[in-house]
């Protein structure tokens, strides 16, 4: 019943997303020409070199059309506006109800993710089919089956981050928790390797990539499947999510419950 529950809550959050068609429209426009913007800037640059820093033009194009592929569903999330919930009061509704909040959001985040994946999957077919980009698969089923895990793991990392940062406006209401998320998320996108590959930067850059949670978003889940990793170069960035997973998820609960000791519903 627990369960049947939530896959309500999953199947009202993806019809909510119909019910406004003209921001379903612009916001899938949106999706697009931010892909449009990133691929055309770096089919410019393959025009006039072969090889930038390690990678061609083929391993480079596979990257930018992945990282769009991984934005649209792992880097998506519903629960940036549960800090609106809670600087407007309408947390209320749900500490009155037989709800985990906590896997609620997970329910509309997940519905929220599987509606981008659909539509920019389907996007993204024609984008290939249109301008047929060179494009490199993982070297064998052992990368790509790796690379599906690791980019599982991502989705629940960013959810409890997402989820994190959301939750800090139980201190500050006043704003729904911005602009505190907008300085985080333009930080995150830049860290995760969205835009470009993050082995370009120095030694010394990289190796604090790795010890943060962001490059395991889209960087590295495209390492792998790029097959640029070696097989104990992948269980380390394994062993690296889980722990920030594990990190996260103990650091929303903990927030939560203390957040929820001053919440005072000051919208209602």
């Amino acid at each position: 019943m627990a369960l049947k529950k939530y896959l309500q809550l999953f199947r009202i959050s993806w019809q909510n997303a119909f019910v406004y068609r003209l921001n379903f429209i612009m916001w899938r426009v949106r999706t697009v020409l931010w892909f449009f913007t990133s691929y055309f800037f770096w089919v410019a640059i393959y025009s006039q070199h072969q090889q930038v820093f390690s990678y061609d033009r083929s391993v480079m194009l596979t990257y930018i059309i992945g990282a769009a592929l991984l934005r649209s569903f792992v880097l998506a999330s519903r629960s940036i506006t549960a800090g609106e919930e809670i600087a407007n009061g309408d947390l209320n509704n749900y500490l009155v109800k037989p709800l985990n909040y906590l896997t609620n959001w997970l329910a509309r985040d997940f519905a929220d993710k599987a509606l981008n994946l659909v539509f920019f999957s389907v996007e993204l077919g024609l984008i290939i089919l249109l301008f047929k980009p060179p494009l490199v698969f993982p070297p064998d089923a052992w990368h790509l089956l790796a690379f599906l895990l690791t980019v599982f793991l991502a989705m629940f990392i960013y959810f409890f981050f997402s989820f994190l940062v959301s939750l800090f406006t139980f201190w500050y209401p006043e704003h729904n928790g911005w602009p505190l998320r907008f300085i985080v998320f333009v930080m995150l996108t830049f860290l995760a390797g969205e835009s470009f590959p993050l082995d370009m930067f120095p030694a010394a850059a990289q190796t604090v990539f790795r010890l943060l949670p962001f490059s395991y978003l889209i960087f590295y889940p495209l390492q792998i499947y790029l097959g640029r990793l070696a097989p104990l170069q992948i269980i380390e960035v394994f062993a690296v999510m889980i722990v920030w997973l594990l990190i996260l998820y103990l650091l929303v609960k903990k927030i939560y419950q203390r957040g929820l000791k001053i919440y005072g519903a000051y919208g209602r």
